[in-house]
């Protein structure tokens, strides 16, 4: 196994989410594991997936993840079949909306935790029922199974229950509505979509995806994975049974200067190549490298960045303050839509500064 690969949230992939990768990171150096590596678990859910057949070239899949406080849908290209030898699974782009006002534990929550404890007849039942209260009030009152509580608890209407999920499904509608407006029109349209989530036993979590999705995608096969999916495809990709590009949209690299035959000598520190995986932390013949920040007030801390691989590379000053004095290793946490953050870990053990490098010029 080359690496440990962890399945993380897409909001961990963003800028925002670096401090998360990064103390996940830090977690995992102070045991034997190998390097990890991060990939949204949008990614590792299609990987896992061994529903969908195989493709005759690239297809668009959407993995939708609906939770109470969340609603995510994004966006991947996948060739080959997920869970068989060669299968490439890539990120495309994402979006997200947040319910308002839906508890955390009750309501929709709830609701989908009885659903998937009654199972069986009484599952095919409620889904049956909440198809029809859908388009005909006249079954609004009649009972779902209990909800998840004493025996002596009043059932749960189909109308009560659509009514706690509307928010939910009004979040899965903006998401998927921000996401399609960014999509080139000439995109295909997906072949199905995965729906994962801790809302995704809910009955109506279907119907959600049928009547919020845009129209643009058309009527894709809904599937809904088991429980530990996205686990099942970390372990695929650990394995190399299937690829999940995750390329560096940037070439950077560190300036920095180095004492060479009693000499000052001027040196690039690669930090990421353009198309190729960004490193977590930056070695030199497997040994991490190290970088010194002087304790000149003066030092400013540079990163030299070349856009998209191509063109001049110019020098780029972060917003933030250089961190202290001291022996560093380097690193990189990739992040969507921009040059990444730049990771200085201690070398003798500490908390890592994190300096974010922004994103290009429009984005």
């Amino acid at each position: 196994m080359a690496g440990a690969v962890i399945a993380v949230p897409e909001e961990w992939c963003a800028e925002s989410g670096c401090a998360r990768r990064e103390a996940l990171f830090a977690e995992l150096s102070a045991v034997p594991v190998p390097v990890p590596r991060f990939v949204p678990a949008a990614v590792a859910v299609l990987a896992g997936s061994a529903g969908p057949a195989p493709v005759d070239g690239p297809v668009e899949r959407l993995v939708c993840d609906i939770g109470p406080e969340r609603v995510g849908v994004t966006l991947c290209r996948v060739s080959g079949a997920p869970g068989a030898p060669g299968a490439v699974v890539e990120h495309a782009d994402s979006a997200t909306a947040g319910p308002a006002g839906v508890p955390r534990e009750g309501g929709p929550a709830a609701h989908a935790l009885a659903h998937r404890r009654a199972g069986g007849d009484l599952a095919r039942r409620a889904e049956l029922l909440l198809a029809r209260a859908l388009v005909l009030p006249r079954y609004r009152d009649a009972p779902l199974h209990p909800a998840d509580g004493p025996p002596t608890s009043p059932a749960v209407t189909a109308g009560q229950a659509i009514d706690a999920f509307t928010p939910v499904a009004d979040a899965l509608r903006a998401a998927g509505a921000a996401l399609s407006a960014r999509c080139s029109p000439r995109a295909g349209a997906p072949d199905r979509v995965v729906v994962t989530g801790a809302l995704a036993a809910h009955p109506l979590a279907r119907h959600a995806v049928d009547r919020c999705l845009p129209a643009m995608w058309g009527a894709p096969r809904v599937d809904v994975p088991a429980p530990g999916a996205a686990a099942a495809g970390a372990l695929l990709i650990a394995e190399g049974a299937v690829r999940a590009l995750e390329p560096a949209p940037h070439t950077l690299g560190l300036p920095a200067h180095e004492i060479r035959r009693g000499r000052l000598v001027a040196r690039r520190i690669p930090l990421t190549e353009a198309g190729s995986p960004a490193p977590l932390t930056v070695t030199a013949d497997g040994v991490p490298v190290v970088v010194e920040i002087p304790r000149a007030e003066e030092f400013r801390l540079r990163v030299e960045v070349q856009e998209y691989g191509r063109g001049a590379r110019r020098a780029l000053a972060p917003p933030c303050a250089a961190p202290p004095a001291g022996k560093y290793h380097v690193g990189l946490h990739p992040v969507r839509h921009g040059f990444g953050v730049l990771v200085l870990r201690p070398a003798g053990g500490g908390e890592a500064a994190l300096v974010p490098l922004g994103a290009p010029a429009g984005g």
